[in-house]
């Protein structure tokens, strides 16, 4: 099944685009420390490792719920505001929202907001990706 790609013309500032669980698991840890190694004590979690899950969550959100995606989109800036870090076992729940498309010198610029809060409802982060869109 080919699903067509969402053009500029789709997104619709103040709508939610969609949703993601991310898991924060051991597997996860784990990849994160073949990388990078461990930074912390074995009984103590990488606060490091746990902004990282962070990012990776917010990304994998927007990978996941903004596709499929046109050939020649640029990712322009992003920010993320880290409100508390994620604790290894957190099911990371991520909404990916649209807060605005523009036009500037030719170019489509979309914002997406990437929230993510853990399973206690504590806010973890929030993001904000601007990408230049490419149909």
């Amino acid at each position: 099944m080919n699903e067509a790609a969402i053009l500029f013309e789709d997104f619709k500032p103040g709508t939610v685009m969609g949703e993601r669980l991310e898991q924060y698991d051991e597997r996860q840890a784990q990849r994160w420390q073949a990388i990078f190694g461990r930074t912390a004590p074995d009984d103590e979690q990488s606060a490091a490792e746990a902004a990282s899950m962070a990012v990776i969550s917010m990304m994998r959100a927007y990978l996941d719920v903004v596709a499929p995606r046109p050939a020649g989109n640029v990712h322009a800036k992003q920010k993320l505001h880290l409100h508390s870090l994620p604790r290894l076992g957190d099911t990371i729940h991520v909404v990916v929202t649209c807060v605005g498309k523009e036009v500037r010198r030719g170019r489509k610029y979309v914002e997406l907001q990437v929230r993510g809060k853990a399973p206690d409802t504590r806010l973890l982060f929030d993001g904000l990706l601007t990408l230049i869109w490419a149909e």
